[in-house]
């Protein structure tokens, strides 16, 4: 997964989920540990999404913040038994993570660095990436 991304903005998030997406004063790259948005079921309307600020990273409500920095990727093979995923795995809280771009760490020089893809992640169609993740 990646290190950081860049969320999708309210007006594509809009336009390609056809959900009203609120304004939300969030940084413009999202790191683990920083809220960013997201779109879920909603805990409003039965069968219907809604667009929510959430933390990139699971972080259990036990736990500091600072657990972002470890908890931002889950393996399948132990999702199901990590405490920080368990729970939300087991009851099936899931989201889709818009993102215009996503940033991999590049250890071509030998040091950790940010790196962006050589083209758009969603390619020439000007499809978003989406991705899931679980308790929202």
């Amino acid at each position: 997964m990646c290190a950081d991304y860049t969320p999708s903005r309210s007006d594509q998030i809009e336009q390609h989920f056809a959900v009203r997406s609120p304004q939300f004063d969030l940084p413009p790259e999202a790191w683990p540990g920083y809220m960013a948005p997201i779109i879920r079921a909603s805990h409003e309307v039965p069968g219907e999404l809604e667009v929510a600020p959430a933390c990139f990273g699971m972080v259990p409500h036990w736990a500091d913040m600072k657990l972002a920095r470890q908890t931002y990727n889950a393996r399948t093979e132990t999702v199901a038994q990590k405490p920080s995923f368990r729970n939300a795995w087991k009851r099936k809280q899931f989201c889709i993570i818009s993102a215009d771009n996503f940033f991999e760490p590049c250890y071509e020089t030998g040091k950790p660095m940010a790196c962006q893809p050589p083209s758009p992640v969603f390619g020439n169609s000007g499809r978003k990436i989406c991705c899931c993740r679980s308790r929202c």
